[in-house]
């Protein structure tokens, strides 16, 4: 006679419902960092400046582009890009250096008086006051041929 054939039916895998029974378990410290997150975001006005953003949707978006379809608004935003650019160029070491000796110059001078005309042009004798010099004097051309 015949053996009957074992039959097993596969394990199921957890339903919805049960996934969402055991995820506080499972993901205790995520789901704390997440409130702790949204405390923040409301405490600061960050949700309420998001829903407002929902809720404004087309009448925002409209008065955006009103207030760039002008212009001015389209000049700003092309000098911007060409600032950004420009100064992108420039090596973080140059403005680096630039920076400190602003600050340098401007901590000696508030504790003199300003400089004479003829004490001025002696400084000129410096090889790199020169270069500056002359970077300031192409910015001014520059500036001039724009006009």
């Amino acid at each position: 006679m015949g053996q009957p054939i074992p039959f097993h039916t596969p394990a199921k895998a957890p339903a919805n419902m049960e996934k969402l029974r055991t995820a506080p378990e499972e993901h205790a410290e995520a789901i704390l960092s997440a409130y702790e997150l949204l405390q923040l975001l409301h405490d600061r006005g960050v949700l309420n400046l998001l829903r407002g953003l929902v809720d404004g949707g087309d009448e925002l978006i409209s008065t955006l582009t009103t207030a760039v379809d002008t212009p001015e608004s389209i000049r700003a935003i092309r000098n911007f890009l060409l600032l950004t650019k420009f100064f992108g160029s420039i090596p973080s070491d140059v403005l680096s250096s630039l920076v400190d000796t602003v600050n340098a110059g401007a901590q000696r001078e508030k504790a003199h008086k300003a400089p004479g005309l003829l004490h001025l042009l002696w400084r000129l004798r410096n090889e790199d006051s020169r270069h500056a010099a002359a970077v300031a004097l192409d910015l001014l051309e520059g500036f001039g041929k724009g006009l």
